[in-house]
């Protein structure tokens, strides 16, 4: 099974039977002491534990195995899905999936529940009248609240044209809310754009993790040049990566000639992708990062950097510059491994210490939310803190503990796919993208 080469998530996608045979140098896994320990683990909880070992619990006793040695290593760039994840991000990477159009992050602290932070418009919640903020509760008559993410998006998502039903609480109504919506073809978006003042285009990636992102970028320059844009801003603020093909080919798309980026593995460095002579865009442009713009993205930047094609403008990137390999298990699961760093024109590694900007400004997009607590309370007690003119209150439990978090307004986000809701006046890096292209 071919995939595609992957960075974010690194590299190439490889299938491969996972066995015992061998373990460690060529030693055999049964002769292993650890390796021979792990097998009677399971054979004895098979055979001796309180309570029948079914099909289905095994299954998960197994996938806890991989779980445990994959978290062995201790590296947060190397990770288990099991065939349910596998699955689904296979969906994003080709692109497109059977769902209703929502845009949904965890509703709880630990990952757990759906909050839908974006309604598409034109998609099938848009038209049964799910609204931004809802919180899923049900899908299909059964409680999500304390699931993970992805076991909600994978109860969600489905075959063409059948039927899910979703159930919302809604602020201001008590009732749960109930929609039976028609799955349809959903397009995965991750290219907007925007005409900003004195013939400026604006273009965002999103993410680079999925293989639409260069065409959906070809065709948001050709737009913004249809309308007049004369120099460009490329935002990678907010894009953790994705496919490193991707992202050769956006650096590509602005570069005639040069390296773009080296990998080095255990046995050698090598040249992975030049760019071609021909380019979407010629004109002048900069690129906006911030401290969460990783992986394929300081390839764009970096590259971009390297080669004086653009100044970048931000700040310091999160600095993800190693990859991996993605290998499909024999379950349907996918092991994904880092086997390799990879290095900017200048073969700068950026590995925990990112892109530094040409330009440093502070993203102040989202400011900090307001967080304290404490103990010692009297317990029910009300505890307030008052700072810069306001007020904040809570209220102690029965141990005399107490917490507080500032909830602050969501993100404005675009509810029409490809097209990018910016704040001209507000957003301090976009402001100095601005002056520096010479257009105030």
């Amino acid at each position: 099974m071919a995939h595609p080469r992957l960075l974010w998530a690194g590299v190439a996608l490889l299938t491969v039977a996972v066995g015992l045979a061998q373990f460690g140098g060529g030693a055999s896994f049964e002769r292993n002491p650890n390796g021979k320990a792990l097998i009677e683990t399971y054979e004895i909880i098979q055979e001796q534990y309180l309570k029948p070992i079914g099909p289905e619990k095994a299954d998960e006793l197994l996938q806890g195995g991989i779980s445990g040695v994959v978290g062995a290593l201790d590296d947060p760039f190397t990770s288990y899905s099991p065939p349910r994840n596998a699955h689904i991000r296979e969906e994003d990477v080709r692109g497109e999936f059977f769902g209703i159009g929502v845009q949904i992050s965890p509703a709880n602290p630990d990952g757990t529940g759906a909050k839908i932070v974006n309604v598409f418009r034109g998609g099938p919640a848009f038209g049964a009248g799910i609204k931004t903020g809802d919180v899923i509760v049900e899908v299909d008559g059964e409680d999500i609240t304390e699931l993970p993410l992805f076991d909600i998006v994978s109860k969600i998502r489905g075959p063409k044209d059948t039927k899910v039903t979703i159930g919302v609480q809604r602020k201001g109504v008590s009732a749960v809310l109930r929609f039976e919506i028609v799955r349809r073809k959903i397009e995965i978006v991750s290219v907007s754009k925007a005409m900003l003042p004195n013939d400026v285009g604006y273009v965002a990636i999103e993410t680079f993790l999925n293989v639409k992102v260069i065409e959906q970028l070809r065709q948001a320059v050709a737009d913004l040049k249809r309308q007049g844009a004369t120099r460009l801003i490329l935002d990678l603020r907010d894009n953790g990566g994705g496919l490193l093909d991707q992202g050769c080919q956006v650096a590509d798309a602005f570069l005639k000639r040069g390296v773009i980026v080296y990998t080095r593995d255990r046995r050698s460095t090598r040249a992975y992708c030049e760019a071609s002579p021909r380019t979407i865009w010629q004109g002048e442009m900069v690129v906006l990062v911030n401290g969460s713009s990783a992986s394929a993205s300081e390839i764009v930047a970096g590259a971009l950097q390297d080669e004086g094609r653009a100044q970048v403008v931000g700040e310091q990137t999160f600095g993800k510059g190693v990859g991996q390999n993605v290998f499909t298990l024999a379950n349907g699961g996918e092991l994904t491994l880092v086997t390799f760093e990879w290095l900017t024109p200048k073969k700068r590694s950026i590995h925990e210490q990112g892109i530094t900007p040409d330009v440093k400004v502070r993203d102040n997009r989202f400011p900090t939310p307001l967080a304290f607590e404490g103990l010692g309370a009297e317990p029910g007690a009300e505890v307030t803190l008052s700072t810069g003119g306001k007020t904040y209150t809570t209220t102690a439990d029965e141990e005399g503990k107490f917490s507080f978090s500032e909830e602050l307004p969501p993100r404005e986000l675009s509810d029409v796919q490809g097209e990018a809701k910016v704040d001209v006046q507000n957003d301090a890096i976009l402001k100095k993208a601005l002056e520096l292209l010479g257009a105030r």
